[in-house]
Order: C-alpha cells, then sequence, then structure tokens
C-alpha cells in the first residue's frame, strides 16, 4: 500500500429505506439490494463534508472530475443479508407546474416519467461493509472529529446511511467503471449496471493500492 493512502474500514448501517432505478419488475424499478453503489457512497460523503456546492440544477455530468476532486476514494459497499421491502406505489406528479410539455406529453405513461410506478426499497437496520481510501492520509472521520457520519442515498438522496469506522478489516470489492475513468482496466466478476461492475475481492490493502492510482 502506497505511504500516502490511508485505507479506512467502514461500516454502512441504513438508517432510512432507499432505493435506486436498478432493476426493471414489472410496472417499476427494484434496487440492487446486495451493495450500495461506491460513487453513491463516495457523492454522499462529499455532500456530507461540505465538499460540494449547491445547486438548483444537476450540473452536467463528469463523474472523473468530481470525483477527482475529492480528497478520498470509495469501495462498493456490501453485505451478505440482501433484503428488500415490499413494493411501494410512488407517484412522479410532472403536471404541478403548468401541465405539461409536449415532449413529457409523448413519454409521460412510460418509462422513468410514468406518473404511478412501483420501487422496491433496501430496509433499515442493514449493514453493508467497504473501505475509504483517503489521499495522503484523509480521514473523513477526523476530519469532522465524529465517530459517525450520516449521508443521503438513493433516488432523491430520500434515505440516509450512517457510516462508521470498524476495527475490523474485510475484503472490498472495487468498480471497475470507476476505475475506467481513471485509465484502469480491472478484471470484472459481475456485471451489474454499466456504471457498476464488480471486481473481484481485494485484501484491503490491495483495494488501497489499486485506489491509489485514481487520480
Amino acid at each position: 500500500m502506497t505511504m500516502d493512502i490511508k485505507m479506512i474500514p467502514v461500516k454502512a448501517k441504513t438508517l432510512t429505506p432507499f432505493a435506486y432505478h436498478s432493476l426493471m419488475v414489472q410496472s417499476g424499478t427494484a434496487t440492487l439490494p446486495e451493495l450500495i453503489g461506491d460513487r453513491a457512497v463516495a457523492f454522499g460523503l462529499a455532500h456530507a463534508l461540505g465538499m460540494a456546492a449547491a445547486r438548483v440544477a444537476l450540473p452536467q455530468e463528469d463523474y472523473r472530475g468530481h470525483l477527482a476532486a475529492m480528497p478520498f476514494r470509495s469501495s462498493v459497499f456490501t453485505t451478505a443479508d440482501p433484503e428488500l421491502l415490499a413494493p411501494l406505489t410512488r407517484r412522479l406528479n410532472l403536471d404541478a407546474e403548468a401541465g405539461y410539455q409536449k415532449k413529457v406529453q409523448d413519454v409521460a405513461k412510460k418509462g422513468n416519467l410514468k406518473e404511478y410506478f412501483l420501487i422496491q426499497e433496501v430496509p433499515p437496520e442493514k449493514a453493508f461493509y467497504g473501505a475509504i481510501f483517503g489521499f495522503e492520509g484523509f480521514d473523513p472521520f477526523a476530519y469532522l472529529q465524529t465517530d459517525t457520519i450520516v449521508t443521503r442515498v438513493g433516488l432523491h438522496r430520500s434515505g440516509m446511511l450512517a457510516l462508521t469506522p470498524e476495527a475490523k478489516k474485510y475484503p472490498v470489492r472495487l468498480n471497475a467503471a470507476t476505475a475506467w475513468l481513471f485509465g484502469r482496466q480491472l478484471a470484472v466478476e459481475r456485471y451489474c449496471l454499466h456504471h457498476l461492475q464488480l471486481t473481484f475481492a481485494y485484501q484491503p490493502e490491495d483495494a488501497a493500492t489499486e485506489a491509489g492510482t485514481w487520480k
């Protein structure tokens, strides 16, 4: 492990349910219950640390640039006990602001713009394990002088995670799609989504060495 990378084993405990549009199911979507993506953890942590600018609209997508600005990287967080709650009906109220535009009318009954749809969420009290890799010894817990950091996660940041440091070091999986953003090509054990491709399990120190090249 390079001397300028601090590997911090972390437990992420779900405080509230959360979901992502991950898996297609009848009349809706279900999240992947066995993992939390590295980018979800990284961006949630950056917001909790006050390192993200407030915006009224989403910025132009630039995952490499945004991740490179953070003084840390993240592994994928996984659980050995995946679970989903029962399907929940949600409504997307697109006509609240002066009605539909023509281009919205044409697609409002299907896909991600469907008004009524089902989601399946990860329940609270679920524990996921992974690691944070701090550049130049950066430690988010020391930075905030706390042993618990609450971050937002999920659709519209509607869920919450409590991040706490772990004493035990677990093997971790990296996201090969994130590594590719930084010019690294890693072997993939499981292709989940285009932006979420799980590597084989790394020993924590080896994962830190690899993540240390993502600059």
